[in-house]
């Protein structure tokens, strides 16, 4: 029973049976039914009225967070009625008092709730999901390309010198006076271009090495759970927005990290290796949140904003062979 309604490693007895005591069973019920979703935990909703307060998150079978439920005995034109509530942030309605309000569907019937959340595709499917999640990945490919150096092909030639070499290159007779070509500038820049070329060729091949290959995709939210897949990268392109992947293994939510013993020593490393270092932390592995390459780790770390109750943090780090 426990596994029927919350998400593989959550949930208890105790639990359960306060679940199905609870006037929000029917609605985690019905959207159990009809979109496979799971319970993650009970969670306070602190945006809401006391009576609002306590939610449960609903989750994918995969751990991607989706939405939280409640009920609330002040709905209906009386405010006596029970209202059924369903929160997201991936929808929200064109009218309502604040974003709270524009992401909170209620009805004091729960087949009209449900209805609604079918008809205005309130429920986003877990591939459009995923897919954002794994889209945050040409972030990390970023990071580390910029790690190995700047490939960009930079001189400081000014117009006249340019000209003095275009009119050496095509053979024409200077008209009038024109800059002399300063060939030890011109030797310096080329050896600048020659190792822009090596260094962009670094970082395609290592772009390849670390994400053509499956790669540990690792995310912390604000309950301080991880999200870990394993992916990998069928197309790459120079323009990181083009790129397409595979699902080597789901996503999985779990609470610790003991439950990957692959990833254990790597996570021991980063959590030893960021303790005492000056950027921010989450969780008790000491999860960094940066936009780093870490080449002692071999993980690229990246985020957009502080971990919440939807979005993480993330690493990335090749599979080991």
């Amino acid at each position: 029973m426990i596994s029927r309604y919350f998400l593989e490693g959550f949930g208890s007895e105790e639990q359960l049976n306060e679940l199905l005591a609870s006037d929000t069973l029917p609605l985690v019920r019905e959207l159990q039914f009809k979109y496979g979703l799971k319970i993650m935990d009970k969670v306070v909703n602190v945006t809401y009225p006391m009576t609002d307060k306590d939610s449960y998150m609903m989750c994918y079978p995969n751990g991607i967070a989706v939405g939280k439920v409640w009920t609330t005995k002040v709905g209906g034109a009386e405010n006596n009625q029970l209202e059924f509530c369903f929160r997201t942030p991936f929808y929200q309605k064109s009218r309502g008092q604040d974003s709270n309000d524009r992401e909170t569907i209620r009805s004091t019937k729960l087949s009209s709730l449900m209805a609604v959340l079918k008809r205005q595709d309130v429920v986003k499917p877990v591939k459009h999901l995923m897919d954002a999640k794994v889209k945050v990945v040409k972030q990390g490919v970023s990071v580390l390309r910029s790690a190995m150096g700047d490939s960009n092909k930079k001189n400081d030639f000014t117009p006249d010198e340019v000209h003095a070499m275009l009119v050496s290159i095509l053979g024409e007779s200077p008209d009038g006076i024109i800059a002399p070509l300063d060939l030890n500038k011109c030797k310096n820049t080329l050896d600048i271009y020659k190792e822009a070329d090596r260094i962009r060729e670094v970082k395609r091949e290592e772009s390849k090495r670390f994400f053509k290959n499956p790669f540990y995709l690792i995310g912390i939210d604000e309950y301080k759970h991880l999200l870990i897949g394993k992916f990998k990268m069928t197309v790459m392109h120079s323009d990181t927005s083009k790129m397409e992947y595979e699902v080597v293994e789901d996503f999985k939510r779990v609470r610790t990290i003991e439950e990957y013993p692959e990833l254990l020593p790597l996570m021991t490393m980063m959590k030893v290796s960021y303790e005492a270092k000056e950027c921010r932390r989450l969780g008790v592995l000491n999860f960094p949140l940066q936009d780093k390459y870490d080449e002692g780790l071999d993980a690229a770390f990246f985020y957009n904003g502080f971990p919440n109750d939807y979005e993480q943090a993330w690493m990335a780090t090749p599979c080991p062979t």
